[in-house]
């Protein structure tokens, strides 16, 4: 098999701890290059993972490396501007979530990777989970018949991450562009990836820039700690779908109230109804009310993505989570912020 030539770009914590290692795990893909704006990070990552050549400019590696893909594992304000050098140069794309932080500059950007033949993913990671395999699964085998509602969360008590996450111009919002973007994604995933009707939404800074002891935040790099905070740390919102479903949503990086320790959805529908986590289908049999509690192996979901976007590349077959389901994702975001900003329901176009 010819292998399969990537670069990286962006050497913090996401890239360093799951995309190279597991990368490095499968066959034929040889990691050619690394780039990142602090050039003593990418060269020390280029080391720790013998990857050949490091920049400090990632359009020079573009220029000088010969790539199949990209992994951008950057700020999102950067994404679709590194995302565009790669797809001039006609080199397919993996932008971990979210796409982008403009929608005009999204709507650019698939234009030139549709002109140039770039695939184009998006890190949904959730996606591949074993559980929600499963349940899509059973979804799309009828067990819930017509899903008219999902209740969709992932609350933290203290969890606000660090450096460019809480500020505005780098990030383009808080929690519900870091977690909610998953839990939205994964939401809007198993009903089927409808067309969104309105919006009505609220987003706070509710907790704030907390000095709670003995709590520990995830941050993108060590020596990125700016204490800026100019996002929202709490999300709540409602969409309604042209098919009748809704979905309420609540996120949140900090909240004086419980933690989940995992996307918690809980999806009714007209013969049955499901839940993560943990996984569990509920319906009537023989006019019985059951529950059941499906038996799986757990997977490891970065590796499966990352895998599945390597076999994308190699088969050109379009990936689970492409640029345009990204876009549309982006789109309910931003309602959500503009519904915020306004006090007002978005009506979505």
């Amino acid at each position: 098999m010819t292998t399969t030539r990537v670069g990286v770009i962006g050497a913090g914590s996401i890239a360093a701890d799951a995309h190279i290692p597991f990368l490095l795990n499968i066959p034929h893909v040889t990691i050619a290059a690394i780039a990142d704006l602090q050039r003593k990070r990418a060269e020390e990552v280029a080391a720790q993972f013998n990857i050949p050549s490091f920049y400090r400019d990632a359009v020079e590696m573009l220029e000088s490396e010969k790539l199949d893909g990209v992994f951008i594992c950057t700020s999102n304000h950067s994404h679709i501007p590194l995302a565009l050098e790669a797809a001039k140069r006609g080199v397919h794309v993996f932008i971990e979530k979210p796409i982008g932080v403009s929608l005009l500059e999204v709507e650019h950007y698939l234009q030139v990777a549709k002109t140039n033949h770039v695939l184009t993913m998006v890190g949904m990671t959730h996606r591949f989970r074993r559980d929600v395999q499963i349940a899509k699964e059973l979804i799309e085998r009828g067990d819930l018949g017509d899903i008219y509602h999902v209740n969709a969360r992932f609350l933290r008590r203290r969890g606000t991450p660090k450096g460019w996450f809480t500020q505005h111009a780098l990030s383009g919002g808080g929690a519900m562009m870091d977690t909610g973007v998953h839990v939205l994604d994964l939401a809007w995933y198993l009903l089927g990836e409808p067309k969104p009707l309105s919006v009505s939404a609220s987003s706070q800074k509710g907790v704030g820039d907390y000095k709670t002891r003995y709590n520990t935040s995830w941050s993108s790099s060590e020596k990125d700690q700016s204490h800026l905070f100019d996002v929202e740390d709490f999300t709540s919102a409602y969409i309604r779908f042209h098919n009748k479903a809704n979905v309420n949503i609540q996120v949140s990086w900090a909240v004086n109230g419980p933690q989940d320790e995992d996307i918690v959805l809980e999806l009714f529908g007209t013969k049955g109804g499901l839940q993560l986590t943990p996984l569990t289908l509920f319906k009537e049999e023989n006019h019985l009310f059951v529950e059941t509690k499906p038996t799986y192996e757990k997977n490891i979901p970065f590796a499966d993505e990352l895998q599945h976007f390597i076999s994308c590349i190699r088969t050109n077959e379009p990936p689970l989570i492409s640029g345009t389901q990204g876009l549309a994702v982006l789109k309910m975001i931003q309602a959500i912020y503009e519904s915020s900003r306004t006090s007002s329901e978005q009506v979505m176009k």
